[in-house]
């Protein structure tokens, strides 16, 4: 590094290129998750463009308008209507440029709000070192107890990065220069107002940090965003061209040509998670199973039988007893889901001992749970097959909180 342009202590430069290091391990790691479900060794993922829309929220007289406009539409141009157009209208690197001081980006699950940002880490540890500036990341679904940290020190060194020398200049310059600061929550869903994290977002804290959150719809509600004035960035996913450009970047022809042939099967990759999807599914080519599923029933089913079948014995007795318990699973997991609750603590004991044995299914977690002073209980909490990191998530020990709805059943 040429320190001969630089301003500003030289700690805080090199605290700088660790924070750039970090951002490029976390950009490349999702990618290198998303790689880990394909079984094509030469696929080759990338950041696909995607459709990021700054006109604001809808009315809900709109909402309501468009919804029953668009269930008038005959079958093939309601399908149509799902995939975004592409309007140009900004990008994550220009969302990094940008003078806002607060960017809330929001989207449905799964939709690519996580990739966004992962990009604009991309971007900014790519760029050249002439000016001394800082970002921090924070996925909010691995790190729950960031909302308990009280002190900023806390958070961006203890919970992120150290730096390897100078913490108190590299603390003193984060302070004084706000406005060279990033800091980026992902995933977030509820903050108490005693939290450093709630502290910055309502610009208690480095008021001229750049904010980022990134949320789902229902939580543009929640009292710790009322009345943040903000650039609102809504994520709708792929444009027709993102489709065309993501799918042929990781199919092969033939398989490219099937997915546009079909139009549900189209339309349905408009959502990233369900793109990437659908290339697993084309991966399953020694399979007995159908390679192109058109519905995210058939999908996720076809995503569980193959790891059923690449996971279980080869006996029949063996296959035998791990589909009962999974048909076992199954019933309960329903039952559960109707009842808006994902946790399993009435399965026999019979069922958890042989979903113990069948733990490499990657479905169930077995979690510890402190229910007094001494006594503990491991109840088994049924994990969802949707989340964005993936196609496996643990679902939190005591169940969806009461302002929370459950994850709703998949249908076609």
């Amino acid at each position: 590094m040429d320190v001969t342009y630089l301003q500003g202590p030289s700690p805080c430069h090199r605290y700088q290129q660790k924070l750039k290091s970090k951002a490029q391990k976390i950009s490349e790691r999702s990618c290198t998750q998303s790689k880990a479900v394909l079984f094509n060794k030469e696929t080759s993922l990338s950041y696909t463009s995607l459709v990021l829309d700054t006109q604001g929220q809808a009315s809900p007289s709109k909402i309501k308008k468009s919804k029953i406009k668009k269930s008038r539409k005959v079958r093939t141009k309601k399908l149509k209507a799902y995939i975004p157009e592409d309007k140009q209208e900004t990008s994550p690197s220009e969302l990094l440029k940008t003078y806002e001081r607060k960017i809330l980006l929001v989207g449905k699950p799964g939709i690519g709000k996580t990739a966004v940002v992962h990009q604009m880490l991309k971007v900014w540890s790519e760029k050249d070192n002439k000016d001394l500036d800082y970002m921090f990341y924070f996925d909010m679904r691995e790190t729950p107890n960031i909302t308990e940290v009280h002190k900023l020190e806390d958070l961006l060194f203890s919970v992120f990065n150290e730096p390897d020398e100078g913490k108190d200049k590299v603390l003193e310059d984060i302070k004084n220069n706000a406005d060279n600061v990033t800091i980026i929550f992902d995933g977030v869903t509820d903050i108490p107002s005693t939290s450093v994290v709630c502290k910055l977002i309502q610009k208690i804290l480095l008021p001229e940090a750049k904010i980022i959150i990134t949320c789902r719809p229902e939580v543009e509600s929640a009292d710790f965003l009322l009345g943040w004035d903000c650039l609102r960035v809504e994520v709708k996913g792929f444009s027709e061209q993102g489709i065309r450009e993501y799918l042929s970047k990781n199919l092969s022809e033939e398989h490219f040509s099937k997915v546009l042939c079909n139009l549900e099967l189209f339309s349905l990759c408009h959502v990233p998670m369900y793109a990437l999807m659908v290339v697993a599914c084309f991966s399953f080519e020694d399979t007995v199973f159908c390679p192109h599923p058109c519905t995210v029933t058939k999908i996720y089913l076809n995503i569980l039988h193959f790891c059923i079948q690449r996971n279980v014995g080869k006996t029949s007795e063996n296959e035998s007893t791990k589909w009962d318990a999974v048909l076992s699973l199954s019933e309960a997991a329903f039952c559960a889901t109707e009842g808006k609750n994902v946790d399993l603590t009435s399965l026999p004991p019979s069922l958890l001992f042989q979903i113990g044995r069948s733990s490499n299914l990657g479905f169930m977690n077995r979690l510890l749970i402190q229910a007094g002073p001494v006594l503990k209980k491991t109840p088994v909490c049924f994990s969802p097959l949707h989340s964005s990191g993936g196609f496996c998530s643990s679902v939190a020990p005591e169940g969806p909180r009461k302002d929370q709805k459950c994850c709703p059943t998949v249908s076609d």
